[in-house]
């Protein structure tokens, strides 16, 4: 959704190994760029009884700093990373992400197990990076109270192993999996532009590192062979305790997507995300719960500290966010890549699109046909179960289904009702289930195989906006229990809304907004967000050539407050050098709640509330005006 945002300040930057110092996170710009050696003792020798991670990151960045258009490029980063806090991510749909394992320096290779290993590491890192780990118990069960307000991350990612279209020269055919054996050297390989890459080497002398937000043009994330998987191995490639569990892999790419560690440099520094609180030093180990280092209880269970793989088992809600609008902003090369080197249904990894053979994978419906020949996943219903956890399996039984006993906590939502807002948007309503910690939806036009659009909100509501009259929707919702899982996806229900449904009038509050275009309408977007993180409406890009003219959106929008984000594809607003672009959002009375002159670089950030005591108004923000910015490669 914000895939427009600084799309031109896409730069290459700054790598940070895993084990980086305790004062290495958040200095300042100048300390940054003047970092010197004072690195002494760099290994981690799991193999002579060494277990806890050591600093290697101040003499790597030294080096990669002695390069002045790197030097630059850093600053240049430093300031993008400034310019997106406050931004919130969005989530309509499952972002897939190629993935390149490269095993070096391997002897006596068994490639089919050193495969399976490469599986066995992306299964954890869909798992961990969507909060679906079975460990994330710990923290709803035990952690969470001590982090009131603060909810575990879930980002909206499926990596996969590709499948197809691989680099020549690397022996890999269509449908084998992508990774290679003594076949790379080094952490780069432009080959493997537009894939995250896995690089796994002997003796690196540190678990791992990773650029901090990386490029995706055929960098990666360094893995040491003792600490990459789980299990038992491939010969002398083979996890070891307490590095056993794939989380070295889950924390370093949470560099490459832009997280620092949580902890800061001292209790005044932090790692820019705001639901982390503040700690002086990394933990180690399996500390107790409650430690606390400045004034508040530290998140020593986060992938970002340096506690061992089995104390680490979540990222927080503010986390994602950060790692998803990087995705989105900053590595659209490998997003865009994945249609061409995966192919339909991918390489496994954990994904979302289950198969005849998958039978019903985690818990929802298989949407095929498979004639009652599927065979089930483990733990998950069949044509015998029938109807588990008030759920049908999806599946053509041929009449043989039998019901299963029906839960009476926490089900997918019950009785779910629509009501026609006007002649574009609809409100979804179930009974609220006491345990539950969110609800998702998703929801498409019926009968054309279109892709789910999804939607997670808190309430037991959600108003569903820039729909068709005329046009049948189908829509299926599920709930996020208090213990962290999934139920199932309830049954397919369906609405249409009529020709003229409700002669076009709003139930709720009835908010018009008027964007007046410059002449290059096709850099503008627009989205608008509620106070859940929901992504409510979206608009653009628009037709070039249309200076002066008027678009119009009638929303009609729960009492609550908003976020409204407008962004400028090129970072220049739009006005004043290509026409007087400008835009305003107003109530059905004409009370402005939002009214700019169009005048930001590459975005613009606004608040207001409808529907209360008082409407409000709320702060603007906009990044700095870019000045005599040419546009000679428009058209």
């Amino acid at each position: 959704m914000k895939n427009v945002k600084l799309v031109a300040l896409i730069f290459t930057f700054a790598t940070l190994f895993f084990t980086a110092c305790n004062d290495d996170k958040s200095l300042g710009l100048d300390e940054q760029l003047n970092i010197n050696e004072t690195t002494a003792n760099t290994e981690v020798d799991i193999a002579n009884g060494e277990t806890r991670r050591r600093c290697g990151m101040h003499d790597h960045m030294a080096k990669l700093l002695e390069s002045p258009e790197y030097k630059k490029a850093h600053e240049q980063k430093l300031l993008l990373v400034s310019s997106m806090v406050g931004d919130r991510a969005a989530c309509s749909g499952t972002i897939l992400l190629p993935v390149a394992v490269h095993f070096q320096g391997v002897s006596n290779p068994d490639v089919p197990c050193l495969s399976t290993l490469a599986q066995t590491q992306i299964d954890i890192l869909n798992q961990d990076y969507t909060g679906t780990n079975s460990d994330i118990s710990l923290w709803n069960n035990n952690a969470s109270p001590s982090f009131p307000g603060v909810n575990n991350g879930e980002m909206c990612v499926e990596f996969k192993l590709a499948d197809q279209n691989h680099p020549t020269g690397f022996g890999l055919n269509n449908g084998d999996p992508a990774v290679t054996v003594n076949q790379t050297n080094g952490d780069s390989d432009a080959n493997w532009s537009g894939y995250l890459n896995i690089f796994v080497q002997f003796n690196t002398g540190v678990l791992g590192y990773s650029p901090l937000g990386g490029s995706g043009n055929g960098d990666g994330v360094v893995i040491d062979a003792a600490a990459f998987g789980s299990g038992n191995g491939c010969g002398n490639i083979a996890p070891q305790s307490p590095y056993d569990l794939g989380r070295t892999l889950t924390h370093e790419l949470g560099h490459y997507l832009l997280l620092d560690h949580i902890w800061g440099n001292g209790c005044s520094q932090d790692d820019d995300v705001a639901d982390t609180p503040d700690s002086n030093a990394p933990y180690y180990d399996c500390p107790n719960i409650g430690a606390s280092t400045c004034s508040s209880t530290d998140m020593h269970m986060n992938y970002m500290d340096y506690t061992n793989d089995a104390c680490m088992y979540m990222f927080s809600d503010g986390q994602a966010t950060r790692m998803n609008n990087y995705l989105t902003s900053s590595l659209n090369n490998v997003i865009n890549n994945a249609p061409n080197v995966i192919s339909s249904g991918g390489g496994g990894g954990g994904g979302n699109d289950p198969t005849c053979d998958d039978g019903i994978q985690n818990g929802d419906e298989t949407g095929v046909d498979c004639g009652g020949s599927c065979e089930p996943c483990i733990d998950e219903p069949t044509c015998d179960d029938g109807i588990q956890n008030g759920d049908e399996t999806g599946v053509d039984c041929g009449g043989s289904c039998e019901p299963c006993n029906v839960p009476t906590e926490c089900t997918f939502p019950q009785d779910p009702s629509v009501t026609i807002l006007n002649g574009t948007s609809v409100q979804v309503n179930w009974t609220a289930i006491p345990t539950a910690l969110k609800y998702r939806i998703k929801y498409r036009e019926a009968g054309i195989g279109a892709d789910w659009i999804k939607k997670t909100v808190t309430n037991a509501s959600v108003t569903l906006n820039n729909l068709f009259a005329g046009v049948t929707y189908e829509y299926r919702l599920r709930t996020r229990c208090g213990d962290g899982t999934w139920t199932p996806f309830g049954p397919k229900e369906t609405f249409i809304i009529e020709e003229g449904g409700s002669n076009g009038s709003c139930e709720l509050n009835s908010v018009t907004f008027e964007l007046t275009l410059d002449d290059f309408g096709s850099e503008t977007t627009w989205e608008l967000e509620d106070d859940f993180g929901n992504i409510i409406a979206v608009g653009g890009p628009y037709e070039d050539g249309q200076s002066g003219s008027i678009e119009i959106e009638d929303l009609c929008l729960d009492t609550g407050c908003y976020t409204f984000y407008i962004y400028d594809a090129w970072g220049d607003g739009i006005c004043c050098d290509y026409g007087f672009g400008s835009y305003v959002i107003y109530e059905e009375d004409g009370f402005v709640l939002v009214e700019s002159d169009g005048y930001f670089g590459s975005y613009e950030i606004s608040s207001f509330c409808v529907g209360t005591e008082n409407s409000t108004k709320g702060e603007v923000k906009r990044d700095q005006r870019k000045a005599n910015i040419a546009k000679k490669a428009k058209k």
